[in-house]
């Protein structure tokens, strides 16, 4: 087993983990806005902060399923641009396209590290329960992190030429 084959190995369990957490994070919300509803029609009493709550746990649903979405090739592709070129400008389209994406999210991550930091410093929280945003923003960051991460070894597979596309 090469370093790469171990570093690719930890970055799939903990993509695995984060999306775990983001099918969690989606089952909790369910629950939340089922309760809030039945809560407002039928006991005339909704569930406080049901708002705030369904929107950092959106976030910890998106943020936290990309990187295990992008193992398994479930991002949206237009592909149709490429269908018909010669399978070299394909890879080249492809390193290219990864490329841009590595740098997109290493610049997400220290948009949202430096965002999240300033959250933690003024102390801001949810409108109407009071949750401290910090936490959910360094999450982003981490799930972001992560993200570059396995983009970075895909492209180093498709240089190297060990893909299937």
């Amino acid at each position: 087993m090469t370093d790469m084959d171990a570093f690719e190995s930890v970055a799939r369990r903990v993509s695995k983990w984060f999306n775990g957490i983001a099918l969690a994070s989606l089952s909790v919300m369910l629950g939340l806005v089922t309760a809030d509803i039945l809560g407002a029609k039928a006991l005339g009493m909704p569930v406080p902060g049901a708002m705030d709550l369904t929107s950092l746990l959106g976030l910890l649903i998106i943020g936290f399923s990309t990187s295990e979405t992008q193992i398994m090739g479930r991002h949206i592709k237009v592909d149709f641009v490429t269908m018909r070129t010669p399978e070299r400008l394909r890879k080249i389209f492809r390193c290219i396209s990864i490329t841009l994406c590595i740098l997109f999210f290493t610049a997400a991550v220290w948009r949202v590290f430096n965002y999240a930091h300033g959250l933690q410093v003024s102390g801001e929280a949810s409108l109407t329960v009071k949750i401290p945003l910090a936490p959910f923003a360094y999450a982003l960051a981490a799930a972001f992190a992560l993200m570059v991460l396995v983009l970075f070894i895909e492209l180093y597979h498709i240089v190297r030429d060990e893909t299937n596309e």
